[in-house]
């Protein structure tokens, strides 16, 4: 507590001196902001706390520039995958917002309390929750990707990378924007607007804002079936969102400048958000449940689904729209200080806030007939505080020391309903349930707090040599505060029970220690070549995963919600380079990671929700390879093309729960249950990890030319490519994505001076809607784990039945219609 004291002490001090800002860890003679470029053009970034230009870096990163975010019109983090081979982000059900992976490292797919593995970092604020890529941004300067562990310089460890987001900040001169679009596949009506001015010669200003309004891109179909209420709505997700940014800039003397950024979002959903997956796949060619066809078993973006019964929305006020809905709300604010102490020494506050409120319902039972109706409150509230120390000394021997803060308060609610009791599959034993049988409410409260400490050495013996030495140590805590259980029952919910109170749960206090060092050094050949090695290790603490368990957690407290942490060491080698006279950039990366206490998410069939798993060990492996060509007798003229060869393993994972259906001589042979003889568990060493393709790539080309006095023509053209890979949970045989290849392009007519413009922007042309998650299907299939043989057909009795597959396919194809005016 007292280190806590002295370090909020020294944040106060800051504040008094004016705010906060990044800081600059090292000059690199260019005076220029993350998203700049130098006179050569090089992009600026600052995926090591300094302003150093991309090839300088010795990191595997992406950047996607201003420049290319507008021309595809990218507003966050979920519509850049098709730009950042090995990338994959989606959509979840649940609390959790989503998942991100990035060479098949990602964290659960939708554990509300769980850190990302591939957090975001928005203006250096840290965000671990993937509630981030439900809330929309714009105005975006620059996005870095950073592969593989970023431990040392980014807050929080990120095992998987880090997905940095820099906004746009006041200029020198007024500017406005007004720009207006439709987008025809979900009809969606967008209209956004920028103003941006001095208010002195200190004082910058700048507002952004964006509203739209959409129909939806899943089309909604509902069965004319007894006691199933069709839905008023024909689209999906039925959507209003705003977006307001302000930013203000000080500079009140050449040595102290400040930038304080507020940005909210809101976003009003019609639909619920189990409406973003459908049944995608059928072992038996037609859906297990009654009142459907073979029709509903196909990635379409089709679904058959009903309202939520009035009898079931009467149960709870927690169940707000017979449709489903989702009201999703988030502030970020963050605050900047770059102060320079003396002329060798910069001191830097990094200063920030973010609140998450989200309410949602959902019919998750998919057909006509929902067996699983839910509604969920989440909450997220963090206070973030990093300082940082900086030398520039003219000698061989500069530093960097910072510390790091942060304060997360979670909560979480679900209350789940089975609205018309048992349709189960012929497949699985008869159990009588009556309509609307209530599972339990459970809701958890946790806090955590995380402290760490961090450094660097940065040694030039000479002007070809760099080596740096830093590490990170952090400490963190996290409280289960309590973990409340409302059972069920016929006449309603009894009173809830803190099951964590209860002596046989164990510890509501875990704690964390680690140290994650890192070494790189590079060598420069030549100006414009540099060769770099590295070596990495980084750490992702456990917790308690705060699934729902549907009651059972009451019958065993001693099961417990706890997961282990996650640690993962190696290193990369890379090669930066420009030649041709600088018209051809060819980079090279080959890395190496070993993970241990690897933290994966299973689906359970049982209470209905996901739980957090801790794999033996795994590994990471493989090559990526990037290429620029911009042909100086052809001004306007680019070309680029990434390569990505992934090995991506478990190397022990010998206890990973069978999918149902799943028999002992199909592999579900480890961990029996000694009282029914059943076994729960199978063997996926030396499987690849999920969303881990052994190869992606991209590849495209952009060329603006002019077509008269003053008028300008742009055409860009960008393709991807995938390879098949593993998105079910519990590596179902039918939940195996083929490869497949994506084509995004653009074409925009505006005024040289750039005034105005229009543009046609199109995404994902050949209209692949490649799987991203993917679970059994509650209600249908049987036991997993038994010597019963496989079923053959669908409603066979006497033999294990494979579940139907529930997935959440990506973004469809997407033309829009956009318009642009600047001041």
């Amino acid at each position: 507590m007292r280190c806590k004291a002295i370090f909020l002490s020294g944040c106060a001090l800051l504040a008094t001196l004016g705010g906060v800002t990044p800081a600059l860890a090292q000059d690199t003679g260019t005076q220029a902001q993350s998203g700049a470029t130098t006179n050569e053009g090089d992009i600026i970034v600052t995926a090591r706390r300094r302003d150093e230009t991309a090839q300088e870096t010795p990191v595997a990163l992406t950047v996607l520039n201003d420049a290319l975010l507008d021309r595809y019109g990218v507003r966050g983090v979920s519509q850049i995958q098709s730009m950042t081979p090995g990338l994959y982000t989606g959509e979840s059900s649940g609390a959790m917002g989503g998942t991100i992976s990035l060479r098949g490292i990602g964290s659960g797919d939708s554990m509300a309390f769980i850190d990302q593995a591939v957090s975001s970092n928005i203006d250096g604020v840290p965000i671990s929750s993937a509630q981030i890529l439900r809330a929309a941004q714009m105005d975006l300067k620059q996005i870095e990707v950073l592969r593989g562990p970023q431990a040392l310089f980014f807050g929080k460890n990120s095992p998987g990378g880090i997905i940095s987001l820099t906004t746009a900040d006041p200029g020198k001169d007024t500017e406005a924007l007004l720009r207006a679009g439709y987008e025809f596949t979900a009809r969606e009506k967008y209209v956004e607007a920028m103003y941006s001015t001095p208010i002195s010669d200190t004082v910058g200003l700048r507002l952004t804002g964006r509203y739209s309004d959409m129909d939806g891109y899943f089309k909604l179909v509902s069965a004319q079936v007894p006691g199933a209420v069709p839905m008023d709505i024909e689209r999906f997700p039925d959507q209003k969102e705003l977006f307001l940014r302000g930013t203000l800039a000080w500079t009140p003397s050449d040595r102290v400048s400040f930038r304080l950024k507020a940005t909210v979002t809101e976003t009003d959903m019609i639909g619920g958000s189990s409406q973003y997956s459908d049944i995608v796949a059928c072992p038996y060619g037609t859906p297990q449940r009654p009142g459907e066809t073979s029709f509903n078993c196909r990635n379409d973006r089709t679904l058959l689904i009903s309202q939520i019964p009035a009898s079931t929305m009467a149960i709870s006020p927690l169940f707000e729209n017979p449709n489903g809905a989702r009201y999703n709300n988030q502030t970020l604010i963050s605050g900047q200080l770059d102060w320079d102490v003396t002329d060798t020494l910069k001191l830097t506050s990094v200063t920030g806030y973010y609140n998450v409120k989200e309410r949602l319902t959902s019919n998750g039972g998919y057909g006509p007939y929902s067996n699983n109706a839910f509604a969920v409150r989440f909450k997220n509230e963090q206070i973030s505080q990093e300082l940082r120390l900086a030398s520039d000394f003219e000698g061989p021997v500069n530093f960097l020391l910072g510390g790091f803060y942060e304060d997360r308060k979670l909560f979480t609610s679900t209350i789940i309903v089975q609205p018309f009791g048992a349709v189960l599959s012929p497949a699985l034993p008869a159990t009588p349930v009556p309509a609307n049988t209530r599972l339990p409410i459970e809701s958890t409260n946790q806090k955590q707090e995380s402290y760490s400490g961090f450094g660097q050495l940065i040694f030039d013996p000479t002007d070809q040599i760099q080596v740096t030495a830093g590490a990170r140590y952090t400490h963190e805590v996290k409280n289960l505060l309590d973990y409340s259980v409302a059972l069920g029952t016929a006449a309603g919910y009894g009173a809830p029970v803190n099951v964590a109170a209860d002596p046989r749960y164990g510890s509501r206090r875990l704690a964390y220690n680690d140290f994650s060092p890192e070494a790189t050094i590079t060598w420069k050949p030549s100006t414009d070549v540099m060769v770099f090695a590295s070596y990495k290790e980084g750490f992702k603490s456990g917790g308690f995963d705060a699934g729902y368990t549907g009651g059972a957690i009451v019958a065993n407290p001693a099961r417990g919600q706890t997961f282990q942490p996650e640690h993962v060491k190696g290193g990369e080698i890379g090669l930066k380079s420009r030649f041709a006279d600088r018209q051809v950039t060819f980079n090279l990366t080959g890395y190496w990671y070993d993970y241990s206490g690897f933290q994966v998410s299973v689906f359970d069939t049982i209470s209905r929700a996901f739980r957090l798993q801790n794999a033996g060990t795994a590994r990471v492996r493989g090559i990526e390879a990037e290429l620029r060509y911009s042909p100086a007798s052809v001004p306007g003229l680019s070309f680029h093309a990434t390569g990505a060869f992934n090995d991506a393993k478990f190397r022990r994972f010998d206890t990973a729960d069978c999918y149902q259906g799943q028999t002992v001589a199909l592999g579900c042979n480890r961990v029996q249950n000694t009282a029914t003889g059943v076994f729960t568990a199978q063997d996926l060493s030396g499987k690849r990890l999920r969303k881990a393709p052994e190869f992606a790539a991209t590849f495209g080309g952009y060329y603006e030319t002019p077509v008269s006095t003053g008028l300008m023509l742009g055409l860009s053209v960008d393709g991807s490519y995938s390879g098949g890979y593993e998105y079910g949970t519990n590596y179902q045989p039918l939940a195996y994505q083929n490869a497949y290849a994506k084509l995004d392009a653009t074409l925009r007519l505006f005024s040289e001076d750039k005034r105005w413009e229009f543009a046609v922007i199109g995404r994902n042309l050949t209209n692949k809607l490649n799987l991203i998650n993917g679970i059994d299907r509650t209600g249908t299939g049987s036991g997993k784990g038994t010597a019963l043989p496989s079923c053959t057909a669908a409603f066979q009795t006497g033999c294990a039945a494979a579940s139907d597959i529930i997935g959440t396919p990506t973004m469809p194809r997407t033309i829009a219609l956009q318009a642009t005016f600047r001041y």
